[in-house]
């Protein structure tokens, strides 16, 4: 009997070891979210769910214990096996270059591109870094590699027919969702230099990029030529009438009380043209660099967020982490963005940049945002 009783011991204090080799114990403290915790050990919500169903849409309470998958468990031989089956073909960052423009070349998704370069912050990529662009069979190499290659002289042949001047192509031009002609600034560039590079008016690039301002930081776009103007008009169509959604998911939720803490850690930081770091930020410049946190990339000016980031909703149907739009330029145009943070009855609180006071928290209840709300988008969108 005395048997019986040591090996059934023994079999449960192995299974608890190997047990507890997979799984980490994590204690939730003040501010954190399932969305937090999950970038935090880098695994996704789901897995966190998958072990703690209790969680799953609950409130999550402070120093709750929650089991997290412990990635570092997975055998090392499996990395190595799988990394011999496959091969990897790298790109090196050239001044002006972007994930989202070394995407667009080598014909990749963002988030493709992302998954294959983890370690890689988007926003702070420098000349010089080792891009991986494809991790595919070795099999499969010769013809992933002719793909960039294909895709360079069709790039080039349309700026030939849209640049009247050949003298000013770069690679620092391109179009963006809207058919616009956007130049990113390089070290030294300056309006009036880009005035005559592309023979374009210092007064006409200004009413183009409402937002601008003379000091160019680089990496800054800027609207060289407008596009087509039905291509411009057809996307408003599409966001001018406000989408019946659905509340935001728990894990949607979770996603917004996460970038509005980010946000908020930045509040009394000054006010910066073109700004999206801690030393100042624009309105767009905050949201650019909030959502960075969750690895969504926003066009980078307001008005390009009210047509090309989510999509229109309701004001009723306003939650948190909706992106919230105004006019403050006179001409009636989108010019300044916001997040929302707190909705009370009809009253919408959001976090933004403004030019007089810098990073603060403001509402449309303030007789100057209530005359001058324009929409709301949601970003955040609910998987279907």
């Amino acid at each position: 009997m005395k048997l019986f009783h040591i090996i059934t011991f023994f079999l449960f204090f192995c299974s608890g070891v190997v047990f507890s080799q997979k799984t980490i114990k994590h204690t939730v403290v003040s501010g954190e979210s399932i969305y937090s915790i999950a970038k935090k050990y880098d695994v996704s919500e789901s897995d966190i769910y998958e072990l703690n169903p209790k969680s799953k849409g609950a409130l999550l309470q402070l120093k709750t214990v929650l089991l997290i998958p412990n990635k570092k468990s997975k055998s090392k031989s499996n990395k190595e096996v799988s990394s011999t089956k496959n091969a990897t073909e790298t790109h090196i960052v050239e001044s002006g270059e972007s994930l989202y423009k070394i995407a667009k070349k080598y014909d990749i998704s963002l988030e493709k591109l992302k998954e294959l370069n983890p370690d890689i912050k988007p926003e702070s990529i420098q000349i010089g870094d080792k891009i991986v662009v494809s991790a595919k069979k070795v099999k499969e190499a010769p013809k992933e590699k002719e793909t960039p290659k294909e895709n360079k002289p069709k790039e080039t042949k349309t700026v030939v027919a849209e640049i009247s001047n050949p003298t000013n192509m770069d690679a620092n031009l391109c179009t963006d969702e809207l058919g616009n002609k956007v130049h990113t600034v390089t070290k030294g560039e300056t309006l009036y230099r880009l005035s005559k590079k592309y023979k374009v008016s210092v007064k006409d690039l200004e009413e183009m990029n409402p937002e601008i301002i003379a000091n160019l930081p680089i990496g800054y776009e800027v609207v060289i030529k407008k596009g087509d103007v039905e291509l411009a008009k057809h996307q408003n169509e599409i966001v001018s009438s406000p989408k019946e959604v659905e509340e935001l998911s728990p894990e949607n939720m979770s996603k917004a009380e996460f970038l509005i803490a980010k946000a908020s850690q930045h509040i009394g930081t000054r006010y910066r043209g073109g700004g999206t770091t801690s030393a100042g930020f624009d309105c767009s410049g905050l949201m650019f660099s909030t959502f960075k946190h969750i690895d969504m990339t926003l066009p980078r000016s307001s008005s390009s967020m009210a047509v090309g980031a989510g999509y229109k909703i309701d004001r009723s149907q306003a939650q948190k982490g909706d992106l919230i739009f105004f006019t403050t330029n006179g001409r009636g145009s989108i010019n300044h963005v916001g997040m929302i943070t707190e909705i009370i009855g009809d009253e919408i609180k959001f976090i933004h940049s403004s030019v007089q006071a810098g990073v603060i928290i403001s509402s449309t209840e303030e007789p100057y945002y209530k005359k001058r709300f324009i929409q709301i988008n949601r970003v955040l969108e609910n998987n279907r």
